[in-house]
């Protein structure tokens, strides 16, 4: 049975290392590879500072690969340019108007524009509000792997008060990272010093998909890609 290989392009390195513990065994056993490339990886600007027309262009380039493989998002909602220049210009109103959605659609729109034969091959995702609202689903672990115990009520009142993990708002101050990085040593990348892989290795996905609906959506329609064994669609049949 042929597996399905899946590209998860993210921004920056607290993601790449996240999202490798976190979720390639799952997506493994289902017979999914995943891979996690950071967009902009070497460039003299890297992830969402370059224009949209770059960004766009470089997720072309994996929609190309050999393995032709499924293509998908994980973008923060708060992490969006919304300079007038480089072509994030619709960023602004597209969040007034019709939000996240909105800025999936204009996503999708593009890159198809300049790889239409890989209609089925990408999915376009943006977080809300970023990477770091998922932490905000298992605040016991967090508080344990920054060893900080008392963290752990002050992130499940955060969470409580602002409607669940993916409501925890956007502004510079009180985005989930800024308010991480208010409360304790919290530190991203995906290097040793970096907490995102060890919070990987440790927070039940179980436990985020329920906190996190719009993640868990996603990750549902990324589960759907697994491989349908022949042999089993043709018992079903008989």
């Amino acid at each position: 049975m042929q597996r399905v290989t899946l590209f998860i392009v993210v921004e920056g390195y607290s993601e790449s290392g996240f999202f490798g513990p976190f979720l390639a065994e799952h997506l493994g056993t289902l017979g999914i590879d995943l891979h996690v490339p950071v967009i902009g990886k070497g460039k003299a600007k890297g992830g969402m500072l370059r224009s949209f027309s770059e960004v766009c262009r470089e997720l072309g380039y994996f929609l190309a690969d050999r393995r032709r493989p499924v293509v998908t998002t994980f973008f923060d909602y708060y992490g969006f340019p919304e300079a007038t220049r480089l072509g994030w210009d619709f960023v602004a109103e597209a969040k007034s108007k019709s939000g996240v959605e909105g800025l999936e659609a204009r996503l999708r729109e593009s890159v198809l524009a300049a790889s239409p034969d890989a209609d089925d091959r990408f999915i376009p995702y943006v977080q809300m509000h970023e990477l770091e609202a998922l932490y905000f689903a298992e605040p016991t672990v967090f508080a344990e792997v920054l060893e900080t115990p008392a963290l752990s009520g002050k992130l499940e009142k955060i969470a409580l008060d602002s409607g669940g993990c993916e409501a925890i708002n956007d502004s510079p101050t009180t985005a989930p990272s800024k308010r991480l990085e208010k409360m304790c040593s919290y530190k991203k990348g995906r290097k040793a010093a970096g907490h995102a892989p060890r919070l990987g290795k440790r927070m039940a996905l179980d436990r985020v998909r329920l906190a996190c609906p719009r993640f868990n959506e996603w990750l549902t329609r990324l589960e759907a890609l697994a491989p349908r064994d022949p042999t089993a669609q043709a018992d079903s049949e008989a």
